[in-house]
């Protein structure tokens, strides 16, 4: 194919990209992926002709704005909407899109299944939720250390077996997730601000307090206080919740000791 007619093939989809990255800046994350949407169904024919994963950045960009309205309709209580999305980032990354490149649709499969995962969680579904993220799981391990954030799955799975009354299992978890993050200093903060060395002190502080390990809790919730008050300040919802648990627990074990 002549170099200037594959340019011209590509032009709609360059667009598209460029279109698409400034509405997600602009926080219009619809009609982002309504624009690249848009693109794919104008072009198919075109998008049947191309070789290999040409348009791998496309589709990747359009999985993750999947997987952003899955989250924003969730958050809002839309759930029918939020499904819906997710269900779209699932058939896309799916291992049939050869589109894709393979690593990439690895790591954006493990994110759908993350979210998947909270969006069940969130649906009191957590058998449902337990399966998609042991798959998210599963997929990090794979990945070779590409995926974003496998410290926050092992956090979401700690969170989810502690609900099921799972805590020596959700313990591990958070063990998992504190050793994680402390190999990849660069990844102790999540985009909603709260440290995630602070959130996996914290659970593993209310998994040894569910396992009636007293001792080991009030040393896991001082780490979490001692994390969030140089990350996130004293004044912190976060700080504030783990100075809460420890003077409870403190006050708890005084009182133990005053019976004796």
């Amino acid at each position: 194919m002549d170099p200037m007619d594959a340019t011209d093939m590509l032009r709609p989809f360059v667009e598209a990209e460029r279109e698409f990255v400034q509405l997600q800046e602009a926080g219009d994350h619809d009609a982002a992926v309504r624009c690249l949407e848009t693109v794919l169904r104008q072009e198919q024919a075109t998008v049947q002709q191309m070789q290999d994963t040409v348009l791998s950045s496309l589709f990747e960009r359009l999985a993750v704005g999947y997987n952003t309205l899955g989250m924003k309709y969730l958050k809002d209580g839309s759930t029918e909407v939020s499904c819906k999305f997710f269900e779209k980032a699932e058939a896309l990354t799916d291992p049939a899109n050869l589109h894709m490149n393979p690593q990439s649709r690895l790591v954006l499969r493990a994110v759908t299944y993350n979210n998947m995962g909270c969006f069940y969680k969130s649906m009191s579904k957590l058998h449902t939720a337990l399966q998609y993220l042991r798959k998210a799981q599963t997929m990090e391990e794979r990945s070779n250390g590409k995926c974003q954030n496998p410290a926050g799955t092992h956090l979401n799975l700690c969170a989810l077996l502690s609900q099921m009354g799972k805590h020596q299992e959700a313990l591990q978890h958070a063990q998992r997730a504190l050793s994680l993050l402390e190999a990849n200093p660069s990844t102790h903060t999540s985009g909603s601000s709260e440290s995630l060395i602070c959130v996996a002190y914290f659970n593993m502080g209310a998994e040894f307090e569910h396992l009636k390990k007293t001792n080991e809790a009030l040393w896991a919730y001082q780490r979490a206080y001692e994390n969030c008050q140089s990350e996130l300040g004293e004044e912190h919802a976060l700080s504030k919740q783990i100075s809460g648990c420890l003077t409870q627990l403190r006050s708890k074990q005084s009182n133990k000791r005053s019976h004796r």
